[in-house]
């Protein structure tokens, strides 16, 4: 496996997307139809509002964390038992697309570079959980908590249904390509930091020894 769960979307240039009020009804012969009228705009407006923005590819922040989250579900695709060559290879074309789907490309490469420079130098595993779903195997169900507007990003709480892994946070990015995972926040702090620190750690490491300092 390879990452852990905050969830806080990035989201360049973000942009409330408007919720329009229906108009009232100007026929004075039916009183009755504007307060109906204004209740049920009310009601989609904080609908609306409660989903988040949305992406440049019109997706709410909630629709891409549920649809990233679903993999993850019991019996879900990231669990899938590859016993031939042929379901192994089709394995691997999922996950990488998966990646290209949901992950921003620069925090992808801190994780994947964090695994073999820690090979290469450490002799071992730094990074030794999914940051998605906090976890090392399947088991439990993931749930969308809430999400809000954080600068320039957008972040979003999310939880399991084991209780002691607490909450984490997805920050995501907006893109011409819809929202992306830039960063999670969990229970070690910042996981883009904490990935660049130990990375930056294992390059310049110049002996198993110096590289098990940095993932020890």
């Amino acid at each position: 496996m390879r990452r852990i769960m905050v969830v806080a979307l990035v989201a360049t240039g973000l942009g409330l997307a408007g919720c329009q009020r229906n108009a009232a009804p100007t026929n004075a012969a039916a009183p009755s139809a504007a307060p109906a009228a204004a209740s049920a705009a009310s009601a989609a407006a904080a609908s609306s509002a409660s989903a988040g923005p949305v992406s440049q590819t019109g997706e709410t922040p909630q629709a891409f964390v549920t649809r990233m989250l679903a993999p993850y579900q019991p019996n879900g695709a990231w669990w899938k038992q590859t016993n031939t060559p042929a379901e192994e290879k089709a394995q691997k074309a999922f996950e990488d697309a998966y990646d290209a789907e949901f992950y921003d490309a620069d925090f992808l490469k801190l994780i994947d570079d964090n695994g073999s420079l820690a090979m290469k130098k450490g002799g071992g595993v730094d990074m030794d959980y999914d940051p998605i779903c906090q976890c090392q195997d399947s088991g439990t169900s993931y749930h969308y908590v809430s999400g809000h507007p954080d600068g320039q990003f957008y972040d979003v709480v999310v939880k399991s249904d084991d209780k002691e892994q607490g909450t984490w946070t997805f920050v995501l990015a907006d893109s011409p390509r819809g929202w992306k995972l830039y960063n999670v926040r969990d229970q070690t702090g910042d996981v883009r930091q904490w990935l660049t620190k130990h990375d930056d750690c294992l390059r310049a490491a110049r002996s198993e020894k110096d590289g098990e300092a940095c993932i020890s």
